[in-house]
């Protein structure tokens, strides 16, 4: 089925070698990826990156104990995807910066998948023997092309996919370098190398260890040309132990090599455990359906499914989705038409393992059982065989994966065009393919630009996908698009019942059209369906608030507060509560606490002041204003409070101070410019204040205060002048 004619081969064309190779490569990867590079942050990017303190102001030290999204390893919601050394580079773009700006990090992805698609070029060599170079040449062309990585280029997440395949071949160029070097100082050296690359790999993201599994096979079937099929004659102990005996011998460097690669994997995923304390992840059936069913058979069977999914993104990348909970993979629970293509897979496997043994061109097996070696050992950790996973299927788990396909299918068309009359025809198709390829990668890529195109894309891939809905509809709340995020919400609630995230931010809508008895209601069953659901427990406290139920109130306050061990802003609603309450003491209490946990919580400071004003405390309100701009110096807010308590004491130089920054921060604001009038108007500097009150009224015509002033300001000028 596979055999190699004995006539001459005809050769795919291959541009001229080294340069021409990798700007070639360079262009088409880039290009690919060109379309997001003005991207903003989306999806999981908010959450990973732009709301991640790691990423921005905490404690360096604290990366390595918190998970990708920031959340105490610890913890018992924690996801437990320990990816330090992702979280540390997206940290730097915030240390060169100061700010967080997607475009930078958009710009690194792309150049980090650029360079991986390079070395992909050099890995293949090197897996082939370096006897193929068109099909490795070709090989990394359609990797680099390939749809299936745009999530993990286009989405910032997905560095953690790219930072791992980078230091995954960097892994494999150590380990080939050892294997062919006659010093043993270099092969030491580079050993450790290979196993330092591997580990972090492994701390950009967990999949990283299967590198070494790759260089043992690679080490196996390429380097010392052992068969599937010689171990099978040790097995039936054909071979005597004097020959196992001569084998060591002869290959001593082989099986040393083999065995630290054995130990140092073996101690990394020790190590892994240690970080998570020997503790899983907790994981919702929404997350991943499958692995919550409780039979066994449909559990496999479920998962052969999503095997078969995934085999076709990398065959046919039509339908790419930024998230595939939620009903977008419906389970398989008695007689389905879908297990036909399960069936279809392990047939399709069988026949292609036969074909391959069955064929006498030894060359060609190592050649397939490596391309196959990185097909699947990298997957491992995806395919729920050794634990759940937080996922039914996820687009950016495929990028190293993809490398043993691209290489697979490069094989099969050399092959292919060796056997044919019209060789011309598989060199055309092929290329083919890569157009397509390459314009799906580009389209895809411009999807992944905005949050809007990306969720309403998801619409036409998963329509079932409740999740997808109410991305749709945070979005639409996002640009004020209310009317159309409620039904968005509705839908979701419509396609999961115990949709608790949907019931909140549905209930949040409700609550700013003070619809307050809808909005309860979807809270309470929000807080009932996920009874540690902080942010529903918070929002139902100020729905409750509001409709002076302050007892109940209260309560929902200290569970969102018991269920999050930072929540400043909790704290900061439950100060409003007991303001309302004329509570004083315990409202500064709160919101010394928010301040605590977030210093630069701008309205937890602003009332803190208004309300020693307000209580006749000055100085001390004026106290915590001189604390809080040594924070926030540039705050118009507090500059303008300042400049009132000032204005009160008759320190009217210092307040008009305060009043000019506040405005020279906030320009269109016509309260400040009233106010910087009123204390114009009591110091009696008449043309100013004239002029403060007349730039108020061109702001905000309808302003009584303003108008009132400055009749007032007129009749004083007019008896002055009788």
């Amino acid at each position: 089925m596979y055999r190699i004619s004995s006539r001459s081969q005809p050769r795919l064309a291959l541009p001229a070698r080294n340069l021409t190779i990798s700007v070639t490569l360079i262009i088409v990867a880039s290009l690919c990826c060109s379309s997001s590079r003005y991207g903003d942050f989306v999806f999981d990017d908010s959450e990973a990156i732009v709301n991640n303190e790691d990423v921005r102001e905490a404690p360096l030290y604290q990366l390595f104990q918190n998970d990708f999204w920031g959340t105490k390893l610890s913890h018992k919601h924690s996801h437990k995807s320990y990816r330090p050394l992702t979280i540390l580079s997206f940290r730097m773009h915030y240390w060169f910066k100061g700010y967080l700006d997607p475009t930078d990090f958009h710009a690194v992805n792309i150049i980090l998948h650029i360079i991986v698609c390079i070395m992909t070029l050099f890995i293949f060599e090197i897996l082939l023997d370096w006897k193929e170079p068109q099909i490795s040449f070709w090989a990394a062309l359609l990797f680099a092309v390939h749809p299936v990585h745009t999530e993990a280029v286009a989405g910032l997440v997905g560095r953690a996919d790219v930072l791992c395949g980078l230091f995954m071949w960097l892994s494999i160029l150590s380990y080939y370098k050892c294997i062919h070097s006659d010093s043993f100082i270099i092969q030491y050296n580079c050993i450790v190398l290979c196993i330092m690359n591997s580990a972090i790999a492994m701390f950009c993201k967990e999949t990283g260890i299967t590198i070494l599994g790759v260089c043992i096979i690679y080490d196996l079937i390429i380097v010392n040309k052992v068969l599937p099929t010689d171990l099978l004659e040790v097995l039936k102990l054909r071979y005597s132990w004097n020959d196992v005996k001569r084998f060591y011998e002869i290959k001593s460097a082989f099986v040393i090599r083999i065995t630290v690669l054995v130990l140092a994997g073996v101690l990394l995923i020790l190590l892994r455990f240690i970080i998570m304390e020997f503790s899983k992840p907790t994981f919702k059936p929404v997350d991943n359906p499958a692995s919550f069913i409780d039979n066994l058979y449909l559990r496999i069977v479920n998962y052969n499914y999503i095997y078969c999914l995934n085999v076709w993104l990398l065959i046919c990348p039509v339908w790419l989705c930024f998230d595939w909970s939620m009903g977008c993979v419906p389970l398989i629970n008695g007689i389905d038409l879908r297990i036909g293509f399960v069936i279809l897979l392990w047939l399709s496997f069988g026949v292609f393992s036969i074909g391959i043994f069955s064929n006498r061109n030894s060359q060609l097996i190592r050649y397939i059982l490596m391309s196959m070696a990185v097909l699947i050992i990298p997957f491992l950790p995806a395919s729920n065989l050794f634990f759940k996973v937080g996922f039914v299927l996820a687009e950016r788990t495929l990028y190293i994966p993809s490398a043993g396909y691209c290489l697979l299918l490069a094989i099969g068309l050399k092959q292919l065009s060796a056997n044919v009359m019209y060789p011309k025809i598989v060199s055309a198709s092929y290329c083919a393919l890569l157009i397509v390829f390459f314009a799906r990668s580009w389209m895809r890529s411009s999807q992944w630009k905005t949050e809007t195109e990306l969720f309403q894309s998801g619409l036409n891939v998963c329509p079932l996908n409740a999740k997808v809905h109410y991305n749709v509809g945070k979005n639409a709340a996002d640009r004020g698009l209310t009317d159309y995020a409620k039904l968005k919400y509705e839908e979701a609630i419509k396609l999961n019942p115990d949709y608790a995230q949907a019931m909140n931010n549905l209930g949040n809508l409700y609550k700013d059209e003070d619809a307050y008895d809808k909005a309860e209601e979807l809270l309470s069953k929000a807080v009932e369906l996920q009874n540690n659901f902080a942010a529903a427990w918070m929002n139902l406290g100020i729905v409750l608030s509001a409709t002076n139920k302050y007892e109940e109130a209260e309560k929902s306050y200290i569970t969102a507060i018991s269920q999050r061990n930072t929540y400043p802003d909790c704290y900061y609603n439950l100060g409003l509560l007991y303001l309302s309450k004329k509570e004083y003491d315990k409202a500064f209490k709160a919101w010394e606490i928010t301040i605590k946990q977030k210093p630069l919580h701008r309205r937890a400071w602003i009332n803190t002041i208004l309300l020693y004003d307000n209580m006749g405390k000055r100085e001390k309100s004026l106290e915590v204003a001189k604390q809080a701009l040594l924070l926030i110096p540039r705050d118009p807010s507090i500059h303008f409070n300042v400049g009132n308590i000032l204005g009160k004491k008759g320190s009217f130089e210092e307040a008009e101070h305060h009043f000019k920054i506040a405005i020279s921060e906030e320009p269109n604001n016509p309260s400040y410019y009233t106010n910087l009038g009123v204390l114009y108007h009591r110091w009696k500097k008449y043309n100013k204040a004239e002029i403060m009150y007349k730039k108020a009224l061109i702001l905000n015509p309808h302003s009584q205060t303003a108008k009132e002033n400055l009749n007032k300001l007129n009749n004083i000028k007019l008896k002055t002048i009788i």
